[in-house]
């Protein structure tokens, strides 16, 4: 007993934060019901690609850059104390970032319009702006260890959603008012900012150079994971009618708060793993990846396990009969997510030993996969094909990073042995 009160003990700080993130998700899930429920089986499709439009603009007018802070930010505050460099270096890619997607949405906003079914290209935008603050001060917390503060701060923004929707009657324009205000409204997280870690205005050229370039192949690979998350539900919606695009989405959102869940260990031990690496502390590494990390993945079997066994009443229960077509599309994409919580290991290493070019490589060829494969198997086996073509995809990367990788590690801890 003492050895499990111990076990526990030494990795309180992960469970908490674990905990919340738990929380996190299940709170979206609780959103995402209330949402369903509300909205027939149509405006639900409708609302689904709304998402998936939303998700293409934050993808390319933020996320690819996101993670620099995570990486650059934590080995900045190892080596000098502040996050100085790193902060205005990605202020300045944000800044013409941005800059690109507002034209591109006010140029082609007919188009947006007129793809999604609704006049919102405006409220669009404010979502982007919205959504670049509370991504801001989520990575720089994580980046500076306080994990439990960025997860404090996704819960907040949840709750208030689930409370404004419980209360406020609500169409698909009127949802995605709400929830511009509910996320709007954890701006005064910035007030943890410590101004230390931030400093005045510095451009160091070769620290921009360097995560420039970082940022960049991010911003390649991430063209991968949006075609990888989204590419889905676009061959659904060009093959099949927008209630198939509600069924298959719906499946598809609980696959991505169980799959998501995976980036809890990237974004919890990222800054740990990256100064380890740098640092050429052979020991950690070796206890994370040969011991924390095997205790991790029997958990997430056991946890997939459970969700697979308990799929239908799960679905009929939060979502309703309507959507029982819903379950075998889930309990395929468990499978990939099962193969997610074991790649995500991968991915800490190619982010913390400069290797990033290969995993973006990689990434794009999987996503390019994928939607290849989505299109072939939806045609052939209906709604089932794209959940297929995902779970047949993942595999394949999972097998080629751990070719790459598993050696390189046994290399680097036997180096420091």
């Amino acid at each position: 007993m003492s050895k499990i009160f111990r076990f526990i003990f030494q990795r309180k700080r992960f469970i908490s934060f674990s905990i919340l993130r738990i929380l996190s998700m299940v709170l979206g899930l609780v959103s995402n019901i209330i949402i369903v429920r509300e909205l027939s089986v149509g405006d639900f499709g409708i609302f689904s690609v709304t998402l998936l439009v939303v998700n293409l603009l934050t993808t390319f007018g933020f996320n690819w850059s996101s993670s620099s802070i995570l990486y650059f930010g934590s080995k900045e505050r190892e080596k000098y104390g502040t996050l100085n460099k790193t902060f205005w270096s990605r202020n300045i890619i944000i800044f013409i970032s941005l800059f690109i997607v507002t034209i591109g949405i006010f140029l082609f906003r007919d188009q947006i319009n007129n793809y999604i079914g609704l006049n919102i290209w405006f409220l669009l935008l404010v979502w982007l702006y919205v959504s670049v603050a509370e991504n801001y001060l989520n990575q720089y917390f994580l980046a500076v260890k306080k994990q439990i503060t960025s997860s404090l701060l996704s819960i907040t923004a949840k709750v208030i959603y689930i409370l404004l929707i419980l209360f406020i009657p609500f169409d698909v324009v009127t949802l995605i008012i709400i929830y511009i205000i509910s996320h709007a409204s954890v701006l005064f997280y910035i007030l943890g900012m410590n101004k230390r870690d931030i400093g005045r205005f510095e451009f160091d050229k070769s620290w921009f150079k360097e995560l420039l370039n970082f940022s960049l192949w991010q911003l390649f690979g991430f063209a991968g994971i949006y075609l990888l998350n989204f590419g889905d539900i676009a061959v659904v919606k060009y093959y099949m009618t927008n209630e198939d695009v509600g069924l298959y989405n719906a499946a598809y959102q609980l696959f991505n708060a169980v799959a998501g869940f995976s980036y809890v260990i990237s974004s919890y031990y990222a800054p740990s793993i990256s100064s380890y690496f740098t640092s050429n502390k052979t020991q950690p590494i070796k206890a994370f990846y040969y011991k924390e990390r095997i205790y991790i993945i029997i958990a997430s079997i056991g946890m997939h396990l459970v969700a697979i066994t308990l799929s239908k009443p799960i679905i009929t229960i939060l979502y309703g009969q309507e959507y029982l077509k819903s379950v075998t599309i889930f309990n395929i994409l468990m499978f990939a997510s099962m193969i997610k919580y074991v790649t995500v290991f991968y991915m800490l290493f190619y982010n913390s030993n400069g290797k990033h070019a290969v995993l973006q490589m990689l990434n794009i060829a999987i996503a390019i996969v994928n939607v290849l494969l989505s299109i072939i198997l939806i045609q052939m086996i209906g709604l089932v094909g794209p959940a297929v073509g995902t779970v047949l995809t993942l595999l394949l990367g999972l097998l080629f990073s751990f070719i790459y990788c598993e050696m390189k590690i046994i290399k680097f801890i036997k180096a420091g042995e």
